[in-house]
């Protein structure tokens, strides 16, 4: 009945969104949310959404924990 399919359960970068990763990427690059925001013409707050979500996914808990993180899923 016109339902969208499920998503198969992914984990780590592959759970990511676009927006998501681009953010991070940007993020592991060594900018600050501020200037993330003003590259991407969104509010600070829709990074720190996009930030929060993408740790949940990843498993960390702060920008520090990024490269490590990315760099584990290469």
């Amino acid at each position: 009945s016109g339902a969208r399919p499920r998503r198969t359960a992914l984990s780590g970068v592959e759970a990511l969104t676009p927006s998501e990763r681009r953010v991070v990427d940007l993020a592991r690059e060594g900018m600050t949310n501020r200037e993330i925001a003003q590259a991407l013409f969104v509010t600070t707050k829709t990074i720190e959404d996009h930030l929060r979500n993408s740790y949940g996914k990843l498993g960390i808990h702060s920008k520090g924990e990024l490269r490590e993180a990315l760099a584990a899923e290469s």
